[in-house]
């Protein structure tokens, strides 16, 4: 691997590490699920810019301003506010409920539950996620981190050609999905009439789970936006989105959510006939025909 791809990823995966670090000691010692998402998107805005930074300062360029490295600050931006919007929703989020269900098994049910030795193992267990939560970061960012690295071979891998522009263009459709159907799904909670009811409106009536499709078009599109010269010297940087996509479909995104929606309303006929009718990700172009008729 050619120095400036192990230096990007060495500084990307200390800055990583670091945010996540200080975020595990301070949950470990309050035993509150209220920064752990804050933490978690803040790291990639933080590896994002210190990378950018790191490389632009080598190569003799501004970060930012007049003769920046465009494609790198491109994605740099996109990042941040992929990682502002997700912070402040899932931050909101937690602050409003009082606890994130996701993380309880990880914390001990009671104060007298002792360290280590209890049946929780707190925090061994809570630091293995927070390991995990680090990771997830590095390898999504992986096509930023490279294409900062590429900054100093400059022309047109450090410019943004009408191929990035358009990558980025979908890439930044994809945020403003992901944000439409949190903020359809938040609303539709919010509602008291639709308590008790499965959301099936809206960007829900074209897949059950809109706002991970669009996580996967977005770490897709910033891949792509990285170029075919930075995916041909650092091909594992399309790890990116094959990452978030295993992720989200075999792990922690849509399988615990199918659960639990079957458990909820697996008895609705009308919830029977949604599943039956949307797909979980992958729109049906048919189905998008008939829907805009």
């Amino acid at each position: 691997m050619a120095s400036p791809f192990r230096a990007a990823l060495t500084l990307s995966a200390a800055v990583i590490a670091s945010v996540n670090g200080v975020g595990f000691l301070i949950t470990a010692a309050t035993e509150s699920h209220k920064i752990t998402d804050l933490c978690g998107t803040s790291a990639f805005l933080a590896s994002a810019w210190a990378t950018h930074a790191a490389a632009s300062k080598a190569a003799g360029r501004p970060a930012l301003g007049a003769g920046a490295p465009g494609r790198s600050l491109a994605l740099t931006l996109l990042t941040t506010a992929w990682g502002v919007r997700l912070s402040a929703y899932l931050f909101g989020r937690v602050v409003r409920v009082g606890k994130d269900d996701r993380l309880s098994q990880f914390f001990p049910e009671s104060r007298e539950e002792p360290w280590l030795t209890g049946p929780s193992r707190y925090p061994l267990r809570l630091a293995s996620f927070w390991a995990a939560q680090g990771a997830w970061a590095w390898v999504c960012l992986l096509p930023v981190t490279a294409t900062a690295a590429m900054v100093g071979k400059g022309g047109s891998v450090a410019r943004v050609g009408p191929g990035a522009a358009l990558a980025l263009t979908a890439a930044g459709a994809a945020l403003v999905v992901e944000a439409a159907a949190d903020a359809q799904k938040s609303a539709w909670r919010a509602d008291p009439a639709n308590k008790g009811k499965f959301c099936g409106t809206g960007t829900f009536a074209v897949v059950r789970y809109p706002n991970y499709a669009a996580e996967i078009a977005f770490w897709t599109g910033l891949t792509f936006a990285a170029g075919p010269a930075v995916l041909a010297a650092a091909p594992w940087a399309a790890a990116s989105p094959a990452f978030s996509a295993l992720l989200i479909t075999k792990v922690s995104g849509v399988p615990p959510l199918e659960a639990a929606h079957e458990k909820a309303y697996g008895r609705d006929p009308a919830w029977r006939a949604y599943v039956r009718s949307t797909p979980a990700l992958v729109p049906r172009l048919a189905g998008l025909w008939r829907r805009g008729e």
